[in-house]
Formats: structure tokens, C-alpha cells, sequence
């Protein structure tokens, strides 16, 4: 009884107030963000500009024609990028669950594009290769290639071989097997995979296109840097971050929803 009466006045301590809804965490963290910010810009810290002046400089940019020029050259080199690296990561990763020989030969170079800092892979495809578009892309494709190899080829150690097995009693052709068998169970590896080279390549195209391209983002944030304007710096990574997170929010976890809309239904069914 006074164990029941306990946890009565706990939940009636903790729970709100009838019609008070408590705001979505993700705009609590970005009012406290942004409070900081004011707090210290021009307190603490004397050259981090105001939120205010930023966000003059990010009206001033979305009006410029210049933006949306520059942010289509950042997306189509991410894009050119990230498919190229996807595309190779699941050859060679497939080919690595699978193959020992291949596994062997191809680990160690993996490792070494691992732990070889992106920065590192800009500086030699720009001395390999010059400056120009060719050497950025590559240098994007080199620095997400790895990642995404790791795992997709973690993801093929992990399929069930009792799988492939049923799927040969049932004579399944090599289509259906792949549809039925090997997708729905490399689909995580691959989301992730997709998701993660994304990112890599968002977060080193700023640095790519500032070293070895002409154009774009990154070179845009480059030359209000060498200015001397951190407010256009600020506002130029602001909507160039707005983009990254719409591409989240609207593209891959849209995704997410619909491959893994079977787990909702089997979850509801129990």
C-alpha cells in the first residue's frame, strides 16, 4: 500500500500541468544555442559576430543569385562523389564477405584509406593532379570510399547463411534471391553506409573546394574568410548546414521509413 501510494505522489509530482505542452527538444536546444551565442558574441568572445549581423548576412546571401550557383556546384560534386564511392565500396565489400583472397588483398588498403586523415587525401590528389574539378572529386571520392566499404562489408559477414540455403530447397533464381534474400538483409549496412559517405563528403567539400576549386561553397566561405567577415562566414556555412539537414530529413530517413516499413507492420502484428 505505501509502495502504491509512493509511486501515486512521484508521477503526480513529475507529471506536467494539464494543457501544458512542453516544446520539441530539438527548438529547446536551439533557443539555448542560440542564447549562448548572444551571451558571449561581443562579451567573451570580441570577434564572434552577433546572431543578428549573421542573420543579416544570410538575408543578404539568399537573395544573391550567387548562392544557389554555388550550392548546386557543392551538391553535384557531393553527389558525383558519393555515388562513385558507394558504388565501389559495394563491389568491394560484397566481394570481401565472400572471397578470402579478396578479403586479404583488399583489407589493408582499406585500413590505410581509414586512418589516412581527409585533409591528407586533398593535399595528394592536388599534387597528383593539379587544381580543377578532377582532383576535388577524386579527392571526395577517395576520403568517403573506405567508410562506406566498412559497412557494407560488415554487413555481408553478417548474413544468415541458413538463408541462402532455404533459398536453394526453394530453387529461388538469382533476381529473386537478391530481391528476398540479400537486400532485406544488407539494407541497414547500406543505409548507413549511403548516410555516413553523405556526411563525409558534406564535411570535406567545404575544405576541398577552399584548397583546389574555384567555385562553390567552400570557396565562397574561403574568400569572406581572407576578407576578414565572419559573419558572411558564419552565414554561408549556416545555409550551406540547412541544406545538410534537409537532405537528412527529406531524403534519407524517408528512406529509412519505407525500407523499414515492414519492421512497423511485424512490430503491430504481435
Amino acid at each position: 500500500m505505501t509502495s502504491v501510494l509512493h509511486r501515486t505522489e512521484t508521477s503526480d509530482r513529475t507529471a506536467p500541468p494539464a494543457g501544458f505542452r512542453r516544446p520539441p527538444p530539438e527548438l529547446v536546444a536551439v533557443g539555448i544555442g542560440l542564447l549562448i551565442w548572444w551571451l558571449c558574441a561581443g562579451r567573451l568572445l570580441p570577434h564572434l559576430p552577433s546572431p543578428a549581423s549573421v542573420v543579416g548576412e544570410f538575408a543578404a546571401a539568399v537573395e544573391s543569385p550567387d548562392f544557389y550557383e554555388s550550392m548546386l556546384i557543392t551538391l553535384r560534386r557531393i553527389l558525383i562523389a558519393w555515388a562513385t564511392g558507394f558504388a565501389i565500396a559495394l563491389s568491394i565489400g560484397v566481394t570481401m564477405a565472400r572471397n578470402r583472397y579478396v578479403e586479404a588483398l583488399a583489407h589493408p588498403v582499406v585500413f590505410i584509406g581509414l586512418a589516412l586523415p581527409g585533409p591528407v587525401t586533398i593535399l595528394f590528389s592536388t599534387l597528383w593532379l593539379g587544381l580543377g574539378e578532377l582532383a576535388t572529386l577524386v579527392a571526395l571520392t577517395l576520403a568517403v570510399t573506405p567508410f562506406m566499404v566498412t559497412f557494407v562489408y560488415d554487413g555481408s559477414k553478417a548474413l544468415d547463411p541458413g538463408l541462402f540455403q532455404m533459398a536453394a530447397v526453394y530453387r529461388l533464381g538469382s533476381a529473386a534471391r537478391f530481391r528476398h534474400v540479400i537486400l532485406p538483409q544488407l539494407a541497414p549496412a547500406l543505409l548507413s553506409a549511403a548516410r555516413f559517405g553523405f556526411a563525409m563528403g558534406w564535411k570535406l567539400v567545404v575544405l576541398v573546394e577552399a584548397l583546389s576549386a574555384g567555385s562553390g561553397i567552400g570557396e565562397r566561405i574561403e574568400y569572406y574568410f581572407s576578407y576578414n567577415r565572419p559573419a558572411a562566414v558564419i552565414a554561408w556555412t549556416l545555409g550551406f548546414t540547412v541544406v545538410m539537414v534537409l537532405v537528412e530529413l527529406l531524403v534519407f530517413r524517408t528512406v529509412s521509413r519505407r525500407v523499414f516499413r515492414w519492421r512497423t507492420k511485424a512490430a503491430s502484428a504481435r
